[in-house]
């Protein structure tokens, strides 16, 4: 059963918790998530459905038909890292309680995009060089790192600060946080697997790609919601994140001092 939006509020969660946090959180502002993910997989799209037209017989059609792919692939990276980021920024808004605004939001995330991309490209290669090292490796980068696009949207930190800041938030909970991950994942990959079976079912490459995609622009969310969760997750396991918020809206909600009063 998933938790209600008004079960969200700061405390620890478990495994099954978390995931049913980042549903929660979903479905609070889908539409808002659902426009944000489908503008980051507007270009992922157009090269899917460009790739079948491209069926060079010479190297230099090669090279032309190259050209574009590497360009929308640039593309598609830099706005997956924005949607992610909005994603994140946004679902951080409403889990503290704040009124979602997805211009401002938008506007918050944009300065940190290079960030983002250099984050996930660095990311990328050491999940890579694990892999091959040993499999478990890269299930450790994974685990440790599990944070850096979260630490560089929330805290404004660079790259380099924001995996240490990852490392240090996984410390001691990186089964927590790989069993989290895996959780979302199983989720995501099962019903992605129904998706496909059912896209399979029609003969057009375009209507499969559609499909396919617009699976991709409900689901992801989720995804970089459940990160989302853990980042906070641990911060309230390792620094009160909890209390320290308890602490600032009960300063907010005291009365100031009285103005405007006749001196005696």
């Amino acid at each position: 059963m998933l938790e209600s939006v008004a079960d969200l509020h700061l405390r620890p969660r478990s495994v099954s918790e978390l995931v049913d946090a980042a549903f929660a959180l979903y479905r609070r502002d889908a539409l808002q998530y659902i426009l944000v993910a489908a503008i980051g997989n507007a270009p992922l799209l157009v090269f899917q459905l460009l790739m079948p037209a491209l069926n060079p017989s010479t190297p230099a059609q090669l090279m032309a038909g190259l050209t574009p792919l590497l360009v929308l692939s640039v593309a598609s990276w830099a706005t997956y890292a924005i949607m992610s980021g909005v994603v994140v920024r946004l679902g951080s808004r409403i889990y503290l309680g704040e009124r979602p605004d997805l211009g401002v939001t938008i506007a918050d995330v944009l300065p940190r995009v290079p960030a983002l991309m250099l984050a996930s490209l660095v990311k990328a290669i050491l999940v890579f060089l694990g892999f091959l090292a040993v499999f478990v490796g890269a299930l450790y980068v994974i685990a440790r790192y599990f944070a850096v696009s979260s630490v560089i949207v929330l805290e404004g930190t660079s790259p380099v600060a924001a995996f240490g800041r990852s490392s240090e938030l996984s410390k001691d909970r990186k089964g927590h946080i790989l069993g989290t991950l895996l959780l979302v994942y199983i989720i995501y990959l099962v019903l992605s697997f129904g998706v496909s079976s059912f896209a399979q079912l029609s003969s057009s490459h375009v209507i499969q790609v559609v499909i396919a995609t617009f699976f991709t622009i409900v689901a992801y969310p989720v995804i970089a919601l459940t990160e989302l969760m853990l980042y906070y997750d641990a911060r309230i396991r390792g620094e009160g994140f909890d209390l320290e918020q308890m602490a600032a809206s009960l300063d907010a909600s005291r009365p100031g001092p009285a103005t405007g009063e006749a001196k005696t």
